[in-house]
């Protein structure tokens, strides 16, 4: 060659070819339909659902949430025949619906447990601690000022989601 390389993925005409090519140009095919696939659908779930593939009388979909397929289910018929409508020569007879997988930092959490310890709680731990033999009773006092930090925790964040409501009034 005269000095110049050429990308093993890109043809000599400059298009990209190959695997890459073929996956460039279905990238193109979806981003060109997207919109159209939109405007098939109510507003509420435009933003939810993305169309990924037609082919075979299939239109395969990606949902936001598992929530998401039974309405697609739902409106089928409606939908089907509005892209039938929109797009004679690659009519679908039904939709494939799939819950797009969240990724592993948006992945549900364990929920933080929440501590209800009522208030007399401490209070009856010490007066229990005082009639009970040496380390018996320091760890119903250690366990009292748990509690009593547990309290004092839900408090603060109670007051904090206080202050942060009013602040959004």
């Amino acid at each position: 060659m005269n000095g110049k390389s050429r990308s093993p993925w890109r043809s000599i005409s400059g298009e990209a070819a190959g695997n890459v090519g073929a996956i460039y140009r279905e990238g193109l095919r979806l981003r060109e339909r997207q919109p159209a696939w939109n405007g098939l659908l109510p507003l509420e779930a435009q933003d939810r659902t993305w169309l990924f593939s037609w082919s075979g009388g299939v239109l395969r979909v990606l949902c936001q949430s598992p929530v998401w397929v039974p309405w697609l289910r739902r409106h089928e018929k409606k939908v089907l025949k509005a892209w039938n409508a929109a797009f004679p020569a690659e009519a679908a007879g039904r939709i494939e619906a799939l819950v797009r997988p969240l990724p592993p930092a948006q992945a549900a959490r364990p929920l933080r447990r929440t501590w209800v310890v009522p208030p007399s709680a401490p209070p009856a731990l010490r007066g229990a601690a005082e009639d009970l033999p040496g380390e018996l009773a320091a760890a119903l006092r250690r366990l009292a000022d748990t509690l009593e930090g547990l309290q004092a925790e839900a408090a603060a964040v109670a007051s904090t989601k206080e202050k942060g409501a009013r602040l959004a009034e």
